[in-house]
């Protein structure tokens, strides 16, 4: 049998409480006033027989019930908490009798006692009767079960928590303790309740939630698992934990996700707060490309937050190793939003370049952690920047794409038309997120290649702009598709100059016999199929020692333009009666030129994949895409290496560091088939092994996260395989700096809250949505230690009706045979 916890009764439903005050007042006023009439003609129309005056008796009764409705329907109205639905009752009957009394006290000294008794009964029945009918009160009770789940409410009370994030605003702690008692009140009957104050003091729970108010937030560190391990050990089942959530202490947050018991997090305090009396300089962030090509301009941004030093004037500067590159002053302007300052430079040679940020250091700040960042980049040798347009998706793209995305010598930007007028870009594309419409547009890159696109897939004005683009040196091919070149009105474009072939109609316009292409004289000689000749049919008919897979097919070429060069044909198809061209390029102004006929050399790919960069079609692609750049004798390869590519240098204790590496194999081709492992030296001397992970996104890189606490330095070897063979070997360093102080940083941490929630299973809440938290933790209690509430109407409509009517008809008729009034 579960004990009672508690009796109430709700008037009307809960929100009745209101009328009932308001009704018991007007009838208290109205039992006074009627009361103080019916005496005062009494008073004086009385004597005795000798005629002297008599005062009549005082009627206490319905003066005592008027007064004492009155005075509680005063004091409910002004003080709500002293409303008491049971003192109502009380009240409510004894208005109930002094009204009655008032009524018949003219007639008792007529009437005998039963006869008096029984008309009192039947108007108080009836009075009663009605009341309840248009009041509906309901007794409610709640069952407490034998056991109970202990609730732990935890408040931080370190000294961040003493701080008013605005002016006249209480203090975070002050607002984590309003928020504490509004949840217990509304959890006080579902749980044990046990509070806490964790300052690094208090070490067990309080007495009460009142001791909550004395005690002073003043901690000196903010260790959150500590804190949510003293309310586990008391035996709490769930935790509630009122927080900024800034984590200064020593233990680490996974630890608490073995304890077993959900944390519900509750964020008070702003993420934007900064430590306004303390001087302090920070670069937050350097923003910029991690690998870029030697010779070229390199920008890099540098973010600086400063507070409690306005107006103050500094030097920025970006350092490689000792030698300042460049250096601005920076006049500082104190507040939440960062400072930028821009650095330009030129890398004089190929590796790793690792550069550094740095400000000096002010007299007056609090530490200098904050005024250096590493930056580290890849310097390799110069891209060919190539921009490849397609009009659809198809077969070729995807291989095609990888390829040329892998090589290291090679930029590349995709435009791959999803639907008309919408391209999927990837690449860097700086910006670049359709087709260009300006000259200076065209000439950020030194090849476009162009798909399966109509003729009005370009504008005139595009096509003119792409034509001057090609006479001032930019390399130009178009690849067999459906409905390009002849078949997709190339012929009719002003970029019809352009074309090394003719681009009248032929019949058919495909040819669809597969086949594998044959060198001409030309093609034999040429760059463009270097260390590659043996795949292809040579120029005298005989198969090569390797053989490529057969092309399903290639677009029917009128002929070869007369200064063009014909590289590739296809001698069993005959067009116009000479061999149908494969491939035919050409010198168009200072740029080249290029025709291939073919869509599927994903063929080549998909058999050959496994040769990685040593196959056919890596290696025709690159050079072809090299010849068109004009850069046919730019090495394909640099060898395997490994660079090192960890962003910063200094880390705060609990900051996550990504490790990261650059990969390239033996052919010097970025690789995401490699095996990456960091040895990790760490301050106390142990070391650790990781496991490096490709990334998707970005082929050739290796990244890893981890959450390093001790402080101190870190040294960090870096190792690639592949195939059994070592592919290189880098290092680097960084450092993990103290925990901060305490009031060092005063911005709230919602990013730890919502960590410790997920650890623990629990849930994360800012301090205005703690009420949906509570139906959280009530869903989440098991269903043997939950409160149970009963209830019981204590009217019946139909019955007390018929009594309110029985009881005023009796008394009337009651009444009548007495001859009453």
């Amino acid at each position: 049998m579960h004990p009672l916890a508690s009796v109430s009764i709700d008037f009307l439903g809960k929100h009745g409480f209101a009328w009932w005050d308001i009704v018991l007042g007007a009838i208290g006023v109205s039992l006074l006033g009627y009361g103080w009439l019916i005496w005062r003609p009494l008073a004086s129309a009385t004597g005795d027989s000798a005629g002297a005056p008599r005062r009549p008796p005082i009627p206490w009764t319905p003066l005592i019930a008027g007064a004492a409705a009155v005075v509680y329907a005063i004091c409910a109205a002004l003080i709500g908490p002293m409303r008491n639905p049971w003192l109502a009752i009380f009240l409510t009957a004894l208005l109930a009798a002094g009204a009655v009394w008032l009524f018949y006290q003219r007639v008792y000294q007529f009437l005998g006692r039963r006869r008096v008794i029984t008309l009192f009964a039947l108007r108080v029945i009836s009075m009663v009767c009605l009341i309840l009918l248009l009041f509906k009160p309901v007794i409610a009770w709640v069952n407490i079960p034998h056991h109970v789940s202990t609730l732990g409410i935890v408040i931080d009370a370190s000294g961040s928590m003493s701080v008013s994030d605005q002016p006249n605003e209480p203090s975070r702690y002050l607002q984590s303790v309003l928020g504490a008692r509004l949840m217990a009140h509304r959890l006080q009957h579902h749980f044990k309740l046990q509070y806490f104050a964790y300052d690094g003091k208090h070490n067990g729970p309080l007495r009460s939630a009142g001791q909550l108010s004395s005690i002073a937030p003043d901690g000196r560190e903010t260790d959150l698992p500590t804190a949510i391990r003293l309310a586990a050990a008391a035996g709490c089942r769930q935790i509630v934990l009122f927080s900024d959530g800034i984590q200064n202490g020593p233990t680490k947050i996974n630890t608490i996700s073995q304890l077993g018991r959900p944390v519900y997090t509750v964020r008070v305090g702003s993420t934007s707060t900064q430590a306004k009396a303390v001087p302090e300089i920070e670069i937050v962030r350097i923003n910029g490309p991690q690998s870029a090509p030697v010779g070229s301009e390199v920008t890099l941004t540098a973010l600086v937050r400063s507070t409690a030093l306005n107006d103050r004037t500094v030097r920025v500067s970006l350092l490689e190793g000792k030698k300042e590159l460049v250096s601005h002053r920076l006049v500082l302007e104190s507040g939440p939003v960062p400072q930028q300052v821009k650095f330009k430079f030129t890398p004089r040679k190929v590796g790793r370049l690792v550069l550094l940020a740095s400000i000096p250091v002010d007299p007056q700040e609090r530490s200098a952690a904050g005024n250096k960042m590493q930056f580290p980049m890849l310097i390799t040798n110069p891209r060919i920047r190539v921009l490849y347009i397609e009009g659809r998706v198809r077969p070729e793209v995807g291989p095609l794409e990888t390829t040329l995305a892998m090589d290291p010598n090679i930029s590349l930007v995709s435009l791959i038309q999803t639907r008309p007028g919408y391209f999927m870009v990837r690449g860097a594309h700086d910006g670049i997120s359709a087709v260009p419409t300006s000259l200076a547009q065209w000439e950020k890159f030194k090849v476009v290649i162009l798909g399966d696109v109509k003729q009005s897939f370009l504008t005139r004005a595009q096509q003119d702009q792409l034509k001057q683009a090609v006479t001032h040196g930019l390399g130009f091919i178009m690849i067999g598709g459906q409905q390009n070149f002849a078949a997709g009105s190339w012929g009719d474009s002003d970029l019809a100059p352009v074309f090394p072939i003719l681009l009248s109609p032929t019949s058919p316009a495909q040819l669809n016999t597969p086949f594998v292409p044959q060198l001409t004289a030309f093609g034999a000689q040429s760059t463009i199929f270097g260390g590659i000749g043996r795949w292809f049919v040579s120029a005298s008919g005989a198969s090569g020692t390797a053989t490529l897979p057969n092309l399903a097919g290639c677009v029917a070429f009128a002929g070869a333009k007369p200064g063009a060069s014909v590289l590739l044909v296809d001698p069993r198809a005959d067009v116009h009666g000479k061999p149908a061209i494969v491939l035919a390029v050409e010198h168009y102004g200072k740029g080249r030129t290029a025709a291939f006929a073919g869509d599927t050399t994903y063929r080549w790919n998909l058999l050959l994949g496994t040769m990685g960069a040593r196959s056919p079609y890596h290696r025709f692609w690159g050079q072809l895409v090299r010849w068109l750049a004009g850069e046919s004798k730019v090495k394909t390869a640099h060898g395997p290496s490994v660079t090192a590519m960890i962003r910063r240098e200094r880390y705060e204790s609990g900051q996550p560091v990504r490790l990261k590496m650059a990969v390239t194999d033996m052919q010097g081709q970025s690789t995401a088939y490699a095996h990456g492992f960091a040895d990790i030296t760490y301050p106390n001397g142990k070391a650790r092994k990781l496991r490096m992970h490709a990334s998707h996104a970005a082929p050739g890189n290796y990244k890893r996260n981890i959450m390093p606490a001790l402080p101190g330095k870190y040294h960090v070897v870096f190792t690639a395989y592949k195939g059994g063979k070592k592919l290189g070997t880098d290092s680097s360093d960084f450092y993990v700096i103290a925990p901060i102080g305490e009031m060092d940083k005063l911005a709230a941490e919602p990013r730890i809250l919502r960590r410790i929630a997920a650890e623990t299973g629990g849930a994360f809440s800012e301090l205005g949505g703690i009420s949906s938290m509570e139906r959280r933790i009530l869903a989440a209690q098991p269903s043997s230690d939950r409160v149970q509430r009963s209830s019981l109407p204590l009217y019946n409509d139909s019955m007390f009706f018929i009594l309110f009517v029985a009881g005023i008809t009796a008394e009337w008729m009651l009444r009548r045979k007495w001859q009453l009034q």
